[in-house]
């Protein structure tokens, strides 16, 4: 038979036990070995729950280790000094609160107030060419001073429709003027409106009119630009049921700035734009007079440093500068020279005609909650000084309205419920790890056996430690913090300084727990007395939910005094921290730093617990290796002994087989 089952080290690989006997003493050994070693099984069942032991501890360290890391939140001095701003004309201003001011509370009226600008600098439109200069309105298309390069198809052909007649022309042969007369010639002949005329005013404008029928202008069939050229393309048209008129937005000449600036019509400056370099606040830009246009070095200028926007409009032929900045700002246009002759020739100089417009300030006129009223001002619609740590956005204004001012509690009640969440959450871990088991014993002659059943219980409910650990922390929660009183005190009774505990700005302890009991019937349990829980009066250490309202009332009385109970020396945050660093042996970081000191060696309150289990584990190990050792010293001494009684039955057996023999020769 195989040896791999049988108990002890003296076990041949192969036996047959019992040969001599007919006895399996292996069967013996084990039964008897089984018997030593059953203490083993509740020794293994001690290991199990000390592991199961050191799992909770580990879990509810965790847990406190979280409760260490809210209160680094709730020693932020900025909890307290929170505000927030709210408009009743969020049309007219808005208004918010500056991190680290402390504004009186309170109702501001706006009585009045003013945007800030920006200065500009708007270039003499005489810098671009009128349309009719050198005879300009009787070129070419493509060699008039006009404002938008013409284009057109194949061959320079183009068509424009006006009043539902088509007209051909031609960019490199045909002129404003030559157009215009097509126009109107063409439009009279097909629709027979004698009144119909296409001319050029002495503005340099393009004007088309009828006295007897609307005017319409364009159709999808066309080709070329000319109704853009022509700045027709966003005109006003001004029709009646009889008759219509429309006129280009402005001169159709002037500057192009689509065209390179050494074009034959040199891009419609009057004055030639050259290569070189020009400044605008001290940054400096250069240009190439090949390959530049108006278009590309307003972009340059826009994306560079200069802290301005340049832009052209083509219907006013204008170029404009604006500071970025609102205010009485400078622009310092070519102040280390102009190679380039492009702010001249743009005329954006005041040699050159420019107009200058000096940009204003912000202003606000504040009546504040005591009645004082003052104005104020800034370069920008962003006012910082009209109310302390309050910033004013100010936008159109045309009747008074108010801005209320008020602390904002929301980040200090977020900062309470975080951590009255994860306090809650450790000490409800403690109580179910804690919780004595329920013991029941049924009435003799019920349905139940006469055993008695252990209900619920937890993994620590022996560990009287961990116990200690949460009457401490309920302890620091619940007593005095902040500004300690004296009974002898005469301010003791002054409601405005008794604010020095949790459960007086509304965080209170729980009032009631839990119990698992049965009903009545003798202890009896069965499917109509279920085991159930009971509610006592007194506390099980977790927090009720924050009373926000009671918390306003005490910051609004006393918000020195609500501070004190989370930040300072005798604060929530610095006790406590100090003794979950001693718990959990990690450091307890607040917002002035690290508070405490960890433990000795580096062993913290809860890990000393494990380590006291880790060692009772061991001496268990211990204990089942004695246990296992001494079964198999017995199984070996039992075997010895079974196997020196075979060995004799054997030689017993041989000597009367001999004599057996011999009486029956003998006999014979």
């Amino acid at each position: 038979m195989s040896s791999s089952s049988v108990p002890g080290t003296n076990v041949p690989p192969v036996s047959f036990p019992g040969i001599a006997s007919g006895i399996d003493y292996n069967s013996i050994i084990t039964k008897l070995t089984s018997m030593t070693l059953q203490q083993n099984v509740s020794l293994n069942a001690q290991i199990a729950t000390l592991n199961a032991a050191n799992a909770e501890l580990i879990k509810i360290n965790n847990l406190i280790a979280s409760v260490q890391s809210t209160l680094g939140a709730l020693s932020d001095p900025a909890l307290f000094s929170s505000y927030s701003a709210t408009s009743s004309n969020t049309t007219e201003g808005t208004a918010s609160a500056i991190s680290g001011g402390t504004p009186l509370t309170g109702t501001y009226t706006i009585l009045g107030s003013t945007q800030a600008t920006a200065t500009t600098i708007t270039n003499n439109p005489a810098a671009g060419h009128s349309i009719y200069d050198g005879g300009s309105n009787n070129n070419p298309l493509t060699s008039a001073y006009l404002a938008v390069t013409p284009t057109a198809g194949t061959s320079g052909q183009g068509t424009i429709t006006v009043n539902g007649v088509q007209i051909q022309y031609n960019i490199n042969i045909d002129s404003v003027q030559s157009i215009l007369s097509k126009i109107q010639s063409q439009v009279q002949t097909a629709t027979g409106d004698t009144s119909f005329t296409a001319t050029l005013n002495a503005s340099g404008e393009v004007v088309i009119s009828s006295t007897n029928h609307p005017v319409t202008l364009g159709s999808p069939t066309d080709t070329g630009n000319l109704l853009q050229v022509l700045k027709l393309s966003t005109a006003q048209v001004n029709n009646t049921a009889t008759s219509g008129s429309v006129t280009s937005t402005s001169n159709i000449g002037g500057i192009n700035q689509a065209a390179a600036f050494n074009s034959s019509t040199n891009a419609g400056y009057v004055t030639a734009v050259t290569s070189g370099t020009f400044t605008i606040n001290g940054v400096q830009f250069t240009l190439d007079a090949a390959n530049d246009n108006t278009a590309s070095i307003i972009a340059r200028i826009n994306a560079s440093s200069a802290g301005v926007i340049a832009s052209y409009d083509a219907t006013t032929n204008k170029i404009v500068l604006a500071s970025k900045a609102t205010g009485p700002q400078t622009i310092v246009l070519g102040a280390t020279g102009d190679t380039s002759n492009f702010l001249t020739a743009a005329g954006l100089t005041s040699a050159a005609g420019a107009t200058t417009q000096v940009g204003t300030q912000a202003s606000v006129t504040v009546q504040d909650p005591t009645g004082a009223t003052a104005t104020y001002y800034s370069n920008s619609n962003q006012i910082t000084n009209a109310i302390n740590g309050i910033q004013l956005d100010v936008n159109s204004f045309s009747s008074p309205y108010t801005i209320t001012v008020s602390q904002d509690n929301s980040k200090l009640v977020s900062a309470i419920n975080n951590f009255a969440s994860a306090y809650n959450a450790a000490i409800t871990e403690i109580n179910n790890a804690t919780e004595p088991p329920a013991v029941i014993t049924p009435q003799a002659g019920s349905s139940q056996t006469a055993t008695s059943a252990s209900v619920g219980g937890g993994v620590l409910w022996q560990n009287s430690d961990i116990g200690l650990v949460k009457d401490q922390l309920t302890s620091l929660v619940s007593g005095f913090l902040g500004t300690a009183l004296k009974a002898s005190s005469a301010s003791y009774t002054d409601p405005l300084q008794q604010y020095t505990s949790l459960a007086s700005i509304g965080l209170q302890l729980s009032s009631s727990f839990s119990v698992i009991q049965t009903a009545s019937n003798g202890g009896n349990v069965s499917a109509s007395n279920p085991v159930t829980t009971q509610n006592l009066g007194g506390t099980d250490g977790t927090f009720q939910p924050l009373d926000v309202n009671a918390l306003t009332a005490a910051l609004t009385a006393n918000p020195n005094a609500v501070q004190a109970i989370f930040q300072g020396a005798n604060s929530l945050t610095t006790q406590l921290g100090q003794y979950l660093g001693q718990v959990t042996g990690l450091p307890t970081l607040l917002n002035s730093g690290l508070v405490g000191t960890l433990p000795v060696g580096s062993t913290s309150i809860i890990q000393g617990f494990e380590n006291t289990n880790t060692d009772a584990i061991t001496s268990v190990q211990d204990r089942i290796t004695q246990v296992t050792d001494s079964a198999n010293q017995q199984a070996n001494m039992l075997r010895a002994e079974f196997v020196s009684t075979e060995g004799q039955l054997a030689v017993y057996q041989s000597l009367q087989s001999q004599l057996a023999g011999f009486f029956k020769g003998a006999g014979g």
